[in-house]
């Protein structure tokens, strides 16, 4: 299964990081690091703030389940963005510090949902 290459740690109970296998290893990827998470395919390039982006065999739906309720959201076919990171949302694009993000036809109901109850 391709999803399986996902492994969490937990401590505390809460869960802040996980491990990804990406370039023949397992890389540990804090949640708080994570920029955006783009699709690609049958891949997965996770954008990160302290180093090159990461690139996994894995589905986007595999990582969402994943990641944190609430903080990471699926706004387009090919994108996971973390909420905290928005910086505006016009019309149906969504502006992070580094780009400009498309909002899905499939996934604009979710987003306004989530985005007008955290306004």
């Amino acid at each position: 299964e391709k999803d399986g290459q996902f492994q969490e740690i937990k401590s505390n109970g809460i869960k802040n990081y996980f491990f990804i296998k990406a370039d023949y290893q397992l890389n540990r990827v804090d949640f708080s690091d994570i920029l955006y998470i783009e699709g690609l395919d049958d891949y997965l390039k996770i954008h990160l703030n302290s180093r090159k982006p990461l690139v996994a065999r894995m589905t986007m739906k595999g990582i969402h389940d994943q990641l944190p309720a609430g903080k990471f959201i699926r706004v387009h076919r090919s994108f996971i963005i973390p909420f905290s990171r928005i910086v505006a949302v016009k019309n149906k694009t969504i502006q992070l510090p580094e780009l400009e993000v498309p909002i899905g036809n499939s996934y604009e109901d979710a987003f306004f949902a989530l985005f007008n109850k955290s306004v």
